[in-house]
């Protein structure tokens, strides 16, 4: 697994599936990375109804994000586990946040009732 840095990802942030592992709380309370997806576990029943996207395929280049690293680490491991292609933006939203990438309002996908 290799990693990413602010300056790849900020550049390519339309052609990477970017999941945000953080708690839905962290997200709210912090605000997210532009078109990331608050993914904190990976239950693959009813996927696009639970995260409102579809369920990432094996040719989807994938990258994790968390507040300080640590969870991204494990959960690029698990991705890379499945089959997947995954990497890790280890400053995560900590290093987006210090370096002045644009973050919008926290708002995770909420699946209807």
């Amino acid at each position: 697994m290799s990693d990413i840095d602010y300056d790849e990802l900020s550049a390519n942030l339309d052609g990477l599936v970017v999941l945000d592992v953080r708690s839905r709380e962290e997200v709210k309370k912090n605000g997210q990375i532009p078109g990331s997806h608050c993914l904190p576990d990976l239950d693959e029943k009813s996927f696009q109804e639970k995260y409102g996207f579809s369920k990432p395929s094996s040719d989807q280049s994938l990258v994790t994000h968390c507040m300080m690293g640590g969870r991204a680490k494990r959960a690029g491991d698990a991705l890379i586990a499945k089959g997947l292609q995954a990497r890790v933006y280890v400053g995560s939203f900590n290093d987006w946040n210090a370096k002045g990438g644009k973050v919008d309002p926290g708002c995770p996908f909420e699946p209807a009732s």
